[in-house]
């Protein structure tokens, strides 16, 4: 036989490297899927990595209890063949499932996983962004990829995720990124939080996706959202209009709020609130109680701490924080190093509080806490 072109070996050396790689983080550092009780009073599992670089996790709960997670997993974030990847845990259970890929594409590369479970037809929903992977399109025209990003879409009908139809194309404006949990308005309509990657930090914002008919999309821009990116959603009063929004800013300065009283339609200006960002994704919820928690990284800088505040007042003020993840102390690894970011998180119908989030983009990192746990050592 002829001799493998040499890029084609060292692409496929790399592939070992990195897996072998991944065999010693899986090895020494217990990502094994096993949920376990700490000292500290709440529990934590690491993922099984089904790839060397892992990001962006999504959480959704099942009627039955089940939890699901899915999350991106290839070589890294916008290489070739990145794929949207997803994992279960049954109901009670203390062990995830190995992930399994549910969509994938040759030449481009899935991102940012948002899963929605229809009440109405209990379809299990899957939204993706899905961009050229980098190296190929910096051999078209050298533009930036996410440039071209675009929004697809596939259901699971079993409404578990075991069985999904074939992806389609949802937004095909280009830049169109996803990140954030879809909400249901008074009358049945989903509102999808979006936003546009295109050309300067200052040029980028966000937009309200809203459709009556779950097939149809009307789009909403929010003003004066420029640099503030990935919009959380939530409602902090049941059964009223009235919607909050945080943002993530791209000046690396404050975690941004707007209010619309018409559920989505029209928004206030978006203004600062006193809790820091990095330029890096957040993620809020209501709890049963009406209060409102966030996770988030508290800095300007770096990704780490992952932190979680809540407000008492409906995102007011924040009154408790706890850090759930620190760098470790005595850590010799430098800031570029460590990242806990990206974070998701809900409230089951016991009480508990899940979340997950990157951990090193190693694997991703799940975590299981009470309301009251947040109050026992904040940190405010």
């Amino acid at each position: 036989f002829p001799a493998a072109p040499p890029q084609l070996v060292m692409e496929v050396d790399l592939v070992l490297f990195l897996n072998l790689c991944l065999v010693c983080a899986v090895a020494s550092q217990k990502f094994d899927g096993v949920v376990r009780h700490t000292s500290d009073g709440h529990y934590e599992a690491y993922m099984i990595p089904p790839n060397v670089s892992n990001h962006a996790s999504f959480l959704e709960l099942l009627p039955s209890g089940e939890l699901l997670m899915a999350w991106f997993s290839g070589l890294a974030e916008g290489a070739n063949n990145c794929s949207i990847v997803l994992a279960r845990l049954p109901p009670g259970g203390s062990q995830w499932s190995k992930a399994e890929v549910v969509s994938w594409r040759v030449d481009y590369s899935n991102q940012n996983p948002v899963l929605f479970l229809d009440g109405q037809t209990a379809a299990l929903h899957l939204f993706h962004s899905q961009q050229p992977a980098s190296s190929v399109e910096r051999e078209r025209d050298g533009a930036r990829s996410e440039e071209k990003a675009h929004i697809w879409t596939l259901v699971s009908a079993d409404g578990r995720g075991l069985r999904w139809t074939e992806p389609a194309l949802l937004f095909e404006k280009d830049g169109s990124f996803d990140r954030n949990r879809i909400i249901l308005s008074l009358n049945g309509s989903w509102i999808y939080p979006v936003y546009y990657a295109v050309s300067g930090s200052e040029n980028q914002y966000s937009s309200m996706k809203i459709s009556t008919n779950h097939k149809d999309w009307v789009g909403f821009p929010i003003k004066d959202s420029n640099y503030l990116v990935q919009p959380s959603v939530i409602r902090p009063v049941n059964a009223t209009k009235h919607l909050l929004a945080y943002f993530r800013d791209r000046r690396h300065e404050n975690i941004y709020a707007a209010e619309s009283l018409d559920e989505g339609v029209s928004w206030s200006k978006p203004r600062a609130t006193s809790l820091e960002n990095n330029n890096a994704a957040i993620q809020a919820t209501v709890l049963h109680d009406g209060s409102v928690v966030i996770l988030y990284n508290p800095t300007h800088s770096q990704r780490y701490p992952m932190r979680v505040s809540l407000s008492e007042d409906g995102g007011k003020t924040w009154a408790y924080s706890r850090d759930i993840e620190t760098k470790p102390s005595g850590s010799e690894a430098v800031d570029e190093d460590v990242e806990y970011s990206y974070p998701t998180v809900l409230q089951a119908p016991d009480g508990w509080i899940h979340a997950s989030y990157t951990y090193n983009r190693q694997t991703i990192k799940y975590v299981k806490f009470s309301q009251q746990w947040i109050k026992e050592k904040s940190c405010l």
